[in-house]
Parts: C-alpha cells; structure tokens; sequence
C-alpha cells in the first residue's frame, strides 16, 4: 500500500502540539455536541450488547481518556494506541494522576448521568476514575500505514477509533487503504466503533490547518462491507454538530458494526 501523503505525515510529525489540542477541544465547560452524540450512540449499544468484551481498543486515541469512560465497565482490559509519543505521554499522566494532567471530571460525570445516575457525586467519579485506570492495561505505538497498525499481529474483541483514520489523510483513496488496516484489529465476531468527521476537507488546531479526508457514511458502509461486517449488524449515522463548525467540520459519521 501507499504511504500517508508526506504533508500529512510531516504536519503531525513536526507541528502537532497535544496540550494546545486539549485545551482548544476538551476544556468548555460543558460536553460539546460531538461527544455528547458518541455517548449518546455508544453507552445504549454496549447495555443492549449484554457481553463483556476480553479485549478494547483505543486506536488513535490521542491526547485524551474521554472514550475510556463508557468503555470501563463492559472490558476486561482495554489497551490505549495513538502514533505520537507525546500523545502516549498525555494519556500516562492522567493514568497515574500525575500533576499538569488534563481533567476529565465533567466527561466522566456526563458519562455516569447518560448511563443513569440521577445524582452524580464526587465518590462516583472517583470511582468510575478508578476503574478506568484499572482496565488500562497497556498504552502502545501505533501506525495506520502499516498492514498491522501495532505491528504485533493482535486483535480485540471491540476496536474503537474516533477522528483517527479520517485525519491521517487528505486523500479519500489512501483513507480507503487505511481503513482496511484498521479494521484487520477487529477479531470475528468483534465489533468496531468508528467516528470521524463528515465531509471535511480539514481541521484546525491553533493555527494549523490538519488534513480530514472528506469521508460520508457512504464510505463508511462501503468498506465495512468490504471487510466483512455484517450490514444486519451494522449502524450508521450521520450527526449535524455545531461546536466545531469553525475548526472544519459541522457533521459526524458514527459507525458501530459487528464482524
């Protein structure tokens, strides 16, 4: 397969900055529209699956621990991926409580409220905090370039990868090429979460512009499909969000399948 496009390899590379990430994206004082509709999709789907998954995944998770969240409960362990150590070094602060590490408290909080705790306390996030450092078992390398993104031949029970593959590329035919790796992660009977921007050509971080590869839920059916996803098992969804519509993209496509 190809490579990523150099631009876009560089871009990440040399100018990403994590820290300049989490506070133009995950520091509102409320939950923006974009998380608040993965929640909203994913914490009914993991009650109605009725199973605990062996294994999760991460991929691509960035700077942040937000997906963790709904997550916890249903894994016995969850292991967290992205292709910059210094995301890797974001996500390692907040598991050992470091000092500087980002808050996630009104995440979780909003997380526990949807789940159905009416009154949610300190206690409750501390401990919903607790569990999810728990489950996190190993934070790894990843690259979706290469035919086994974690180069280690492993796959999990449940994949999930939010605004990764969509922004690794501005092409839509290498993002056709990427997802095929991606979805190699997913074990038989496994089930993939996938969220990225819809229609958009960029996003903006600081004063950077990074590549999205103007992917549809259209795209998103065809290559799961392709790689053998149930289409009975399959839901796709296009959500028109506001928060972001200055940083590059005004909608997002929620994919949930089963293999």
């Amino acid at each position: 397969m190809s490579n990523m496009p150099e631009q876009s390899r560089s871009i990440y590379d040399q100018r990403w900055d994590a820290g300049g990430y989490l506070r133009q994206y995950y520091s509102k004082s409320y939950v923006p529209d974009d998380e608040e509709a993965v929640y909203q999709r994913l914490i009914p789907y993991l009650k109605r699956a009725g199973r605990t998954f062996a294994r999760a995944i991460d991929f691509g998770c960035g700077p942040t621990v937000h997906l963790v969240t709904p997550l916890a409960p249903y894994v016995e362990e969850l292991h967290l991926a992205d292709y910059l150590p210094g995301n890797l070094l974001e996500v390692q602060k907040w598991l050992r409580a470091e000092e500087g590490a980002h808050n996630w408290d009104l995440n979780i909080k909003r997380v526990l409220e949807i789940e159905g705790l009416a009154e949610v306390s300190q206690d409750d996030v501390a401990a919903r905090k607790s569990q999810m450092r728990r489950k996190v078992t190993a934070l790894k390398r990843c690259d979706v370039r290469q035919p086994h993104p974690l180069s280690d031949g492993s796959v999990y029970d449940l994949v999930l990868s939010a605004y990764c593959v969509d922004a690794a590329t501005n092409a839509k035919d290498e993002w056709r090429q990427l997802i095929v790796n991606l979805l190699r992660l997913c074990a038989d009977g496994g089930t993939v979460v996938l969220v990225s921007s819809r229609k958009s050509r960029h996003y903006i971080v600081g004063d950077e512009r990074f590549p999205n590869a103007n992917i549809g839920e259209e795209d998103f059916a065809a290559a799961l499909a392709a790689a053998g996803f149930d289409s009975r098992r399959t839901d796709i969804e296009a959500v028109p969000i506001k928060d972001w519509a200055e940083e590059g993209f005004d909608g997002i496509v929620i994919a949930i399948a089963t293999k």
